[in-house]
């Protein structure tokens, strides 16, 4: 099976200052239950490294994602979009906590709620966080909803 991952967890140096999040654990993981890994990061695809740290914000009726003075919301799903189409054989996406494209929850100024970054906004594919696998129930989880995606995207072919 085929899951994107941020570039950032598997040790790759994406983050906007140049650093990473590795987590040791996810790699084992992944070769025991036959899972290939794809490296991603949309902002570094569209931004760079190094790069303004993204923040968003409510204004009005719309979120906004600025790095420094380039407003990019709309760029990162593009982006984002672009990205899962280069995959058509994916069967998930294992993102990181906090970030505006790769979080299942980003924090959002001035909104009072967070909001889904934009990797798992503009898929169908099953989507996690890298921490939601750090204990086996976790784990199991995400591998029965990767494992159910798969069967029914080959019934659907």
């Amino acid at each position: 099976m085929k899951v994107l991952i941020s570039s950032c967890v598997l040790g790759n140096p994406v983050r906007w200052n140049g650093a990473n999040k590795k987590s040791d654990f996810i790699q084992d993981w992944a070769q025991d239950n036959n899972i290939t890994l794809i490296p991603v990061c949309p902002e570094q695809r569209l931004l760079g490294v190094p790069r303004r740290p993204i923040r968003m914000t409510q204004n009005g009726p719309v979120v906004e994602a600025w790095a420094g003075d380039e407003e990019v919301y709309d760029s990162l799903e593009d982006t984002s979009r672009s990205i899962l189409n280069e995959h058509p054989d994916l069967c998930g996406f294992i993102g990181l906590a906090n970030s505006p494209t790769c979080g299942m929850s980003a924090g959002v100024r001035k909104r009072g709620a967070t909001i889904r970054g934009a990797m798992h906004r503009v898929t169908d594919v099953p989507t996690c966080e890298v921490n939601q696998l750090r204990d086996e129930r976790g784990r199991e989880s995400f591998l029965n909803r990767l494992k159910k995606h798969r069967s029914n995207k080959i019934m659907n072919e």
